[in-house]
Parts: C-alpha cells; sequence; structure tokens
C-alpha cells in the first residue's frame, strides 16, 4: 500500500484525514520526548528507528496480536499518524474504525508507521518488519 492508498482507505471509512507536510520531524522529535527516558534519549540508536525504544523490553509495552488488539480497542477519536522516513503527517479525526489491519502493507517511506492520540499518551508502532511488532505503549 502507498501513501495515496493509505489515505483513500482511512477516508473510504469516513475518517477525517487532513495531510500535513514537512512536520515529520518535530513529531519524531516529540514522541522521542513522551515517551522515552533520559537514558534512552542519550541513545543514538532512537534517530534510526524509534521502535528500537522498545528493544530493551524496559517499558510495560503489548506486542504483535496484544498490541493490535490494544489499538483496535483505544479511542481514536483525534490523533496523529507519523512515519520514520517521512515528513509528512496525517491528521485524523473521528477514526474509530481505523484498525490495526490498515497499516499491515504499508511500503516505501510510509513504512515503520506511529500513531499517537493528540495528548501523546499512548503510541501503537508498526515496524517494516513483522516479527518486530507491532507494538502497544501507553504511558
Amino acid at each position: 500500500m502507498n501513501p495515496i492508498e493509505l489515505v483513500n482507505n482511512l477516508r473510504d471509512k469516513g475518517i477525517t484525514v487532513t495531510e500535513y507536510e514537512n512536520i515529520g520531524e518535530q513529531y519524531r522529535e516529540q514522541w522521542i520526548h513522551k515517551f522515552s527516558d533520559s537514558e534512552h534519549r542519550q541513545k543514538s540508536d532512537l534517530q534510526e528507528f524509534l521502535w528500537y525504544l522498545f528493544s530493551d523490553e524496559k517499558l510495560n509495552f503489548l506486542k504483535g496480536k496484544q498490541a493490535s488488539a490494544a489499538f483496535n480497542k483505544v479511542n481514536k477519536q483525534y490523533c496523529f499518524i507519523f512515519f520514520q522516513e517521512s515528513d509528512d503527517v496525517l491528521k485524523v479525526e473521528y477514526a474509530s474504525l481505523m484498525n490495526a489491519g490498515d497499516f499491515r502493507y504499508v511500503t516505501g517511506e510510509y513504512c515503520d508507521v506511529y500513531v499517537v492520540d493528540k495528548g501523546f499518551n499512548w503510541t501503537y508502532v508498526v515496524p517494516h518488519e513483522e516479527d518486530w511488532g507491532p507494538h502497544f505503549y501507553r504511558k
């Protein structure tokens, strides 16, 4: 699935999607600040892939099917989707029908998907390698 297909798929579900360009870096930095501690922030590997945060398993997060189930149940009234390799950000509203399956086949610069609520209280992360995720974490 390419970026246009992702947006169209969400809109076909009745989800309001607003696309923003050139702000992905800000969202990645805010994600690091909100979900990692100072020890993690000092590690350079988070600059490569944010989802490396879950590799040392110090956080109490869900992985795999449990993560997807938690994401499917969480309130998604208003959230943001951003990506490791793109500076595009999608604001999604009325997204209760958005589910884990929507991100299963995202490719290219839109792979490594990060979904957060507007307050960065929870995150759902879909790495480009299926064996390494997905992850769901609530602060």
